[in-house]
């Protein structure tokens, strides 16, 4: 079986309510107002945040990022200084408006729509893909697909793309419930490129083509030492009950 023939086995099993091919080449995927899909002048969601805290976890200095629907552009500002490069891409006007004033170093930001499989403008391979709503703007299983392949052919050998599970059950009012995805739904639409799913906590996901590698010792040592630094100020925004939750997280 093709990969092709593949992915119309997957809809008819498992996604038979999701539409095999929109017929929309133009702008696959952009199907929400703009109120909805900007996120240049909103807070980080505490999904994407759980995905920053997970890659955190490793020495980043030689790798390079790609933060697919970059937003408000938090990820760059918390990692810049510690990666060899991160880019970001956008559909919207307002995220270039906001990164390109940020001047941040190691960071490149472009316009690119995920679905379009037009990637030339995206350049490279990637240590780390994150991307924390990978189905709910998708149109179509013709388009998931070329997400899929957009993935593998970004996706450096032993790198790793990284969702979250509210982000990725997550869709907007009077869009299709069914591109709500589970970790099951995710795992059947990787293996059809060769990628695998794993849990890599309660709440993050990762793909790859292997077992995910583990941060060292040492980096794991100074994200606890961050996490540490950082207390005190999360203390202060804290209720006294999550706080102690957060405590035991820390030590653990």
């Amino acid at each position: 079986m093709d990969v092709a023939e593949a992915w119309r086995a997957l809809q008819a099993q498992r996604f038979p309510e999701l539409p095999f091919d929109c017929g929309n080449s133009a702008d696959p995927g952009i199907r929400f107002h703009e109120e909805v899909r900007d996120w240049s002048d909103k807070d980080t969601t505490y999904d994407q945040l759980r995905i920053e805290r997970f890659i955190d976890r490793y020495d980043l200095r030689q790798k390079r990022v790609l933060h697919v629907g970059m937003g408000n552009s938090g990820l760059a500002k918390r990692f810049h200084r510690r990666t060899c490069e991160i880019v970001g891409t956008t559909i919207d006007e307002p995220e270039i408006e906001v990164a390109r004033s940020l001047r941040l170093p190691n960071y490149r930001f472009i316009m690119h729509n995920k679905y379009s499989g037009k990637n030339d403008a995206v350049t490279g391979s990637f240590d780390f893909i994150v991307d924390n709503n990978p189905t709910s703007p998708c149109c179509c299983i013709r388009h998931l697909s070329t997400l899929f392949d957009f993935y593998v052919e970004k996706l450096g050998p032993s790198g790793l793309v990284v969702t979250d599970r509210a982000g990725l059950e997550w869709v907007p009012k009077g869009a299709n419930p069914r591109w709500s995805f589970c970790f099951d739904d995710l795992e059947a639409a990787s293996a059809v490129v060769g990628l695998s799913a794993y849990r890599a906590n309660e709440t993050v996901i990762v793909l790859s083509r292997s077992p995910p590698m583990r941060p060292g010792r040492a980096a794991m040592f100074r994200h606890r030492l961050r996490r540490a630094r950082s207390l005190p100020a999360r203390i202060r925004k804290t209720p006294a009950r999550a706080y102690w939750r957060m405590l035991r997280k820390l030590i653990g």
